[in-house]
Formats: structure tokens, sequence, C-alpha cells
């Protein structure tokens, strides 16, 4: 049977131990940012979305490119909740995919919703 001087050790070790981690994050270390890039892939017409999803990913950050050819705003809406759910931190939207209207349709549901993620217009040629 365990003594309590070597019960009392054992709690202890198990309380420090998360304070002696090695994984803690450093402040030079930037931190993985989750990246929506919503685009119509079939109207790509240059190398633009693999340049940069190469650079976004050298960078250390996760991405993930959705969209369908001829997609309306209504049915970008529609899809935003489970595009929103693992957590995008950053959307990149192409307006080739729904237009203004989707544009404006994914600012209102981020509003709407108090998403935290940043938007911004993919970056043209």
């Amino acid at each position: 049977m365990a003594t309590y001087p070597a019960l009392l050790t054992l709690l202890f070790l198990l309380l420090l131990a998360p304070a002696c981690s090695p994984n803690q994050p450093t402040a030079e270390a930037p931190e993985q940012q989750k990246v929506l890039i919503l685009t119509d892939s079939t109207a790509w017409k240059s190398d633009r979305i693999a340049r940069l999803r190469a650079d976004l990913t050298a960078r250390g950050d996760r991405v993930l490119i959705s969209g369908e050819a001829g997609e309306t705003a209504g049915e970008l809406g529609a899809r935003l909740p489970w595009l929103l759910q693992p957590g995008a931190d950053v959307i990149v939207y192409d307006p080739g995919l729904a237009g203004a209207a989707g544009y404006d349709s994914l600012r209102s549901v981020l509003g709407r919703t108090g998403h935290p993620a940043s938007l911004q217009l993919l970056p043209t040629e």
C-alpha cells in the first residue's frame, strides 16, 4: 500500500507536469491559421490559386479550397455553416465563384453569426 508521502509526491508531479511541458508556443513562432479559399476551380485561367495555396502552406497555414461550378450566392450561403464549422481564421473569396452577391452574402453571414474570421478578396494578377 502506498504511503502518504509517496502519494503526495505523485500528486505534486502531476500538477507540475503541464508547467514543464516543452510544447509551449514561443513568441517567435507564428501561429498556424486555417485559411478557406472559396473559388470555382473549373474557371481557373492560371495557376494563381495553386501559387496562393503553396505560399500559405509554406508559411505553415492549413488551406481548404472549396467551390462548385455555377454556385449561386444562395447556395454558398447555405454551405457556409458547414464550411465554417472547423473554424476558419481567414476566408479568401474569389468573385468568380458567385459574384458580388456571394461576397455580400458571406459578409452578412459572418457579421450575423459573429464569426471572427477575416474576409479577403482573392488577389488579382
